[in-house]
C-alpha cells in the first residue's frame, strides 16, 4: 500500500514536470469560440469532439472558414459525384466551384469517409490563400509540413494517427490566427472580417483574444532575444491525501547563462538547485528520513553538460536546447503554448494572465506518462485550469507565476497537488556573470556509466 501510494505521489510531480511539453489536449475552448463566430456547429449529441471528422463535416468547415456558407445555400448542385448525402451538396459545390476539391475520385466525394489530418491541413491551407495546384505553395502529399512551416500545424492541435474533431476545432482556431498568405500582418480572422464575411461585433471578442496572445508571445520573443540572463525559479508543491496534507516539496533555483549566437553549443549555463522533501511519516518506510534534502548544481559549457546531485558526479555531451530541457527553468520561459490549449488571456496594465484547459493539460500529461511508461494500474490523473501571471516591463517578460492542482485517486484514495512556480529575471547583458568551475574532470560519462551497470 506504502509503494502503490508513494508511486502515486511521484506520479503528481511527474505531472508538474510535464505541463510545459504538448501533445494530444481536448479543446472545447477553441470549439466554443468557433462556435460563437458560426463557424463550428455540433450535433444532437453535442460537439463530438472524441470521434473522427467525415470528409463532409470537413468540406462544410472549410466553406464556413471561407466565410462562403449563405453564397454555398444558393447553389444548385452540378457537380460530378454521385455519393453525397444530400446536406452537404451545396457545400461540396462551393469547393468544386473554386478549385478546392476534387473529390476523391473522379464521380465520388466519399462523404461519410474519415477526413484525415492530411486532408484537413490542406483545405485550411487552402483558406488561407495557399495553392496545391501544379507549381503552387505546397503539394498534398507535403500539406502537414508545409503546415508546420507557417505555424498552421503544431504539436497540440493536430494527431495523424487519431484525427478527430476535437482536432478539427483546435486547427481551424490555429488558422484563423494564422497570417493569410502574401500578408503577414493579416491573419484569416481579420480577412473575413474585412471581406464581410464575419460581421465585426461577433468577431470583437476573438479579435482582442488573438491581440492578447500576440503581446505575450511578442513578449516572450523580446525576452529570449537576451543572449545573457540571470533567473531565478522558486517551485513549491502540497500534495494531499482525503484532504490532508502528505507531502511538501520546495525547489529554489539560481540560473545564469551566457549564449553564443554564432555557435549556440559553446554557450554557457550555470544553475543551483537545492530540493527540500518532506513526507508524511505514515507513508515512511521503516528507518528512512521523512525530510529528504538534495542539493543539485548543473554546467553547461563546450558542449557537455555536467549535474552534481548530492555528489553523484555525471555528464553527458548535449545540445545547448537538450541541455535547457534538462535543467527546466529557462526552458520554460523559452517556449509557449499552442493557442489551442489557452482557454483566456486577460490583460491589466503590464500584467497578462493567461488560464490553460485543465482538460487540454490532463490529455497531454496522460500522454506524457504514456509514453514515459510511468502508467499505474487503478491511478487516473485529472488536472485542474493552469495559470500563467506574467509580468512585463517595456514589452519584456521580467516574471512569471505558474499555479495549478492535479487530483487522481490511488488505491480508492483521492489525492491532490497545489504547485506553485515563480520565474524572476534579475539581470540581462553585461550585468550576467556565469561561473564554471575551473576543474570539471571529477565526472562521470553518463554513457560510460549505463555501460558499467548493463
Amino acid at each position: 500500500m506504502k509503494r502503490k501510494l508513494k508511486m502515486a505521489l511521484a506520479s503528481l510531480l511527474a505531472a508538474a514536470c510535464l505541463t510545459g511539453a504538448a501533445g494530444a489536449a481536448s479543446f472545447d475552448s477553441s470549439a466554443d469560440r468557433l462556435s460563437d463566430l458560426g463557424l463550428f456547429q455540433g450535433t444532437g449529441e453535442g460537439y463530438e469532439l472524441d470521434r473522427a471528422p467525415t470528409r463532409a463535416e470537413a468540406g462544410v468547415m472549410l466553406v464556413r472558414l471561407l466565410g462562403a456558407e449563405d453564397e454555398a445555400l444558393t447553389l444548385e448542385y452540378s457537380a460530378p459525384f454521385t455519393d453525397l448525402e444530400g446536406w452537404e451538396a451545396p457545400y461540396v459545390q462551393y469547393l468544386y466551384d473554386n478549385g478546392l476539391t476534387n473529390g476523391a475520385t473522379e464521380t465520388t466525394y466519399e462523404p461519410l469517409e474519415p477526413c484525415s489530418a492530411q486532408m484537413y491541413a490542406a483545405f485550411l491551407l487552402r483558406a488561407l490563400g495557399y495553392s496545391d495546384a501544379a507549381d503552387g505553395d505546397f503539394t498534398y502529399a507535403g500539406a502537414l509540413d508545409f503546415g508546420r512551416s507557417i505555424g498552421l500545424v503544431d504539436i497540440a492541435n493536430c494527431s495523424e494517427t487519431n484525427f478527430l474533431r476535437d482536432h478539427v476545432a483546435a486547427m481551424s482556431l490555429t488558422a484563423l490566427h494564422t497570417a493569410v498568405k502574401g500578408d503577414a500582418d493579416t491573419n484569416l480572422l481579420e480577412k473575413l472580417v474585412d471581406d464581410g464575411a464575419v460581421d465585426t461585433e461577433a468577431a470583437a471578442d476573438m479579435l482582442d483574444f488573438f491581440a492578447s496572445y500576440d503581446s505575450y508571445t511578442a513578449a516572450v520573443a523580446n525576452m529570449n532575444k537576451q543572449s545573457r540572463m540571470d533567473v531565478s525559479v522558486d517551485m513549491t508543491a502540497d500534495v494531499s491525501m482525503s484532504g490532508q496534507s502528505v507531502m511538501q516539496l520546495s525547489m529554489p533555483m539560481e540560473m545564469q547563462m551566457a549564449m553564443d549566437l554564432d555557435d549556440l553549443d559553446q554557450s554557457q549555463i550555470a544553475a543551483a538547485a537545492s530540493m527540500t522533501m518532506t513526507v508524511d511519516e505514515a507513508l515512511v518506510e521503516e528507518g528512512e528520513a521523512s525530510v529528504t534534502d538534495l542539493p543539485v548544481s548543473y554546467y553547461y559549457t563546450d558542449g557537455v553538460y555536467y549535474m552534481d546531485m548530492d555528489g553523484q558526479k555525471i555528464k553527458m555531451a548535449l545540445s545547448f536546447d537538450e541541455a535547457l530541457a534538462q535543467m527546466g527553468g529557462m526552458d520554460a520561459m523559452k517556449s509557449t503554448e499552442p493557442i489551442c490549449l489557452i482557454d483566456s488571456i486577460e490583460t491589466a496594465g503590464d500584467t497578462i494572465t493567461i488560464t490553460y484547459s485543465g482538460e487540454g493539460m490532463s490529455a497531454l500529461v496522460d500522454s506524457m506518462l504514456a509514453s514515459m511508461g510511468m502508467e499505474a494500474e487503478g491511478m487516473e490523473m485529472q488536472l485542474g485550469d493552469m495559470t500563467y501571471t506574467v509580468q512585463l516591463k517595456d514589452g519584456v517578460v521580467t516574471s512569471m507565476q505558474i499555479a495549478m492542482q492535479a487530483a487522481m485517486e490511488a488505491e480508492g484514495v483521492p489525492m491532490t497537488m497545489d504547485m506553485a512556480m515563480e520565474m524572476t529575471v534579475n539581470a540581462t547583458g553585461d550585468d550576467v556573470a556565469v561561473s564554471i568551475p575551473d576543474d570539471l574532470t571529477g565526472y562521470t560519462d553518463l554513457e560510460d556509466l549505463m555501460q558499467a551497470e548493463a
